[in-house]
């Protein structure tokens, strides 16, 4: 929604617009609180709030798509945001996972290596160097770095994206990262719906690397800094003096499909790493990738550039910590619930965002409480047949049964 928009749909005047969009604080009376609640379908109680996180488009660990417009980086930012004052009150409720994601300076990464700034990470995780990574967003989350995987289907909440034509309707970017909290102090991953489980890690990895590497810069990343993200995450995914005795002798497409299996990451990206590291030629990879983007897959049409072989051989990731704190918050994560209760500032859409791709507990994957709007299912009864009765208003009001 634009500036312009919100102008004609309150009858206030630009200047006033203006002062509002400028201040810190303002005093409105009752009406015009009811009026921003509709027009932007939040609960009055958020202009009211305090914000703990103000995120800006120039603090995200992220290079924009030329494609990618001003506004459409703001409300990634805006996301970024709510998702870190959501964060919050759960810190406040029952705290967070420590945060223990390592980080390099400039200096030291000057005297040091993208290689040894991956294996401090992967020490920090408590991986052997020659471990493979089985599930990453566990790691990331288990390192106090929350991950959400936003999703986008037809009649989610409107967004920047939704509201603009084109190809950048699609988000082309893969995820973006940040630091979020008063005191800068939460790692932050948000990925967008993937169902590619090579690009899913990667991302991941990627995204890890900024904020291992990158979290010093003082404004967005630059193409330099995408660059070293990208080495990081295969090299945390794949060390190299590690896989450089696993090599085939006769370099192919097909006798890296065993490497690809066990470190999990994409053939493009594994000829990518063998290249930065040195341990093929620049021609040799040239030569794999252009083999890549040219055999088409049977199974799908494509090319293997497109699906790889092996690209339905894993499921792809998906976060757990945001949606077990607020089950341990809470006693619940079905966005009905949440969005039920008094004290509740953000919007069932929100929530939705926040929650929709979140797994459930090992426990419950086969008969799972969905956290999702307009998916709801119920679990299965205790094995006892008992029941628990909730009283309506003592959960909304946040009282104990």
């Amino acid at each position: 929604m634009t500036a312009r928009s919100v102008v004609e749909a309150t009858g206030w005047s630009t200047s006033r617009q203006s002062q509002i969009e400028k201040s810190l604080t303002v005093r409105l009376d009752d009406g015009d609180v009811a009026l921003l609640a509709g027009l932007f379908r939040f609960p009055a109680a958020f202009f009211s709030s305090e914000p703990r996180t103000r995120i800006t488009a120039n603090e995200l660990l992220f290079r924009a798509p030329k494609s990618m417009t001003l506004g459409e980086q703001e409300f990634l930012a805006t996301f970024a945001s709510l998702a870190g004052d959501f964060l919050g009150e759960l810190d406040g409720r029952s705290k967070l996972p420590p945060v223990k994601v390592p980080t390099v300076s400039p200096d030291e990464l000057a005297h040091s290596s993208i290689t040894v700034a991956a294996a401090r990470l992967r020490e920090a995780m408590g991986l052997e160097p020659d471990e493979p990574l089985d599930d990453l967003m566990y790691e990331a989350e288990r390192l106090g770095a929350p991950v959400i995987v936003r999703r986008r289907v037809a009649g989610e909440w409107e967004s920047e994206f939704a509201a603009t034509g084109g190809r950048s309707r699609d988000e082309r970017h893969l995820g973006y990262s940040s630091w979020v909290g008063r005191l800068r102090d939460r790692p932050l991953l948000v990925l967008r719906d993937s169902d590619s489980w090579e690009r899913t890690r990667f991302t991941v990895a990627h995204e890890l690397g900024h904020l291992v590497l990158h979290s010093h810069a003082y404004c967005s990343v630059s193409a330099a800094d995408e660059l070293e993200a990208n080495r990081f995450a295969t090299e945390l995914l794949a060390p190299a003096g590690v896989i450089a005795g696993e090599l085939p002798r006769v370099m192919s497409l097909l006798n890296l499909r065993p490497l690809k299996a066990k470190w999990g990451l994409s053939l493009g990206s594994l000829i990518m790493h063998l290249r930065d590291s040195g341990l093929i030629a620049p021609d040799r990879a040239k030569m794999l990738t252009t083999q890549l983007h040219s055999r088409i897959n049977p199974d799908t049409g494509h090319t293997w550039g497109m699906t790889e072989p092996g690209w339905a051989d894993r499921v792809p990731e998906r976060p757990r910590l945001l949606r077990k704190w607020v089950e341990r918050c809470y006693g619940g994560a079905s966005v009905r619930m949440l969005s039920a209760r008094d004290s509740m500032i953000y919007p069932a859409d929100v929530l939705d965002w926040f929650l929709a791709t979140q797994r459930p507990a090992p426990a419950a994957e086969h008969n799972p409480v969905a956290a999702s709007v307009g998916h709801g299912r119920t679990a299965a009864p205790p094995a006892d047949g008992g029941s628990q009765v909730i009283r309506l208003d003592d959960f909304r009001k946040g009282r104990p049964s």
